[in-house]
């Protein structure tokens, strides 16, 4: 059993997603749109639930530095909820006073397509992306990786 789950890693692995596709998705508004049009130049993206602890400390701690780039950051933030829940990803929403403004964009995939083809659990799951190039992904978050993701952002500012 051991050999499949290795096998299974390694392929996870090697067949990772490295751009970010231009699928049509669903914002919470219920409005559907391209997901390049969210991207920026730079973007931070995010699969995230709100049951999810580490999902919701990364958020906190990515609301404190993102304002450091002065909009020239796009955050996606993909939740992966039931579809049954919307309501309750609306309420936790708008109770984060800083997920609001033009940078800012809570996509919901409702039937785990980007999920799956990110493979995207367990979550947080977390990109920087270039020009639709993903050039970090960081699996899980405890308190401290915000300076990794600060590093890597300000490599691209620098360059």
């Amino acid at each position: 059993m051991k050999k499949y789950s290795i096998v299974f890693l390694i392929l996870s692995v090697v067949f990772a997603q490295s751009t970010i596709p231009n699928a049509k998705v669903r914002l919470l508004n219920n409005e559907t749109i391209d997901l390049h049009e969210l991207t920026g130049d730079v973007s931070f993206v995010s699969f995230w639930a709100t049951w999810c602890i580490p999902c919701i400390k990364e958020m906190d701690v990515l609301s404190e530095f993102i304002e450091e780039y002065d909009d020239k950051v796009s955050v996606i933030l993909i939740n992966t909820d039931d579809p049954g829940k919307v309501g309750k990803v609306k309420s936790f929403v708008n109770s984060k006073k800083y997920l609001k403004g033009d940078i800012y964009h809570i996509v919901m995939d409702y039937n785990q397509k980007l999920s799956r083809r990110f493979n995207a659990q367990p979550i947080p799951l977390s990109f920087i992306v270039e020009n639709n190039n993903i050039i970090y992904r960081k699996r899980g978050f405890i308190p401290g990786d915000e300076n990794i993701f600060k590093k890597e952002l300000d490599a691209i500012f620098n360059e």
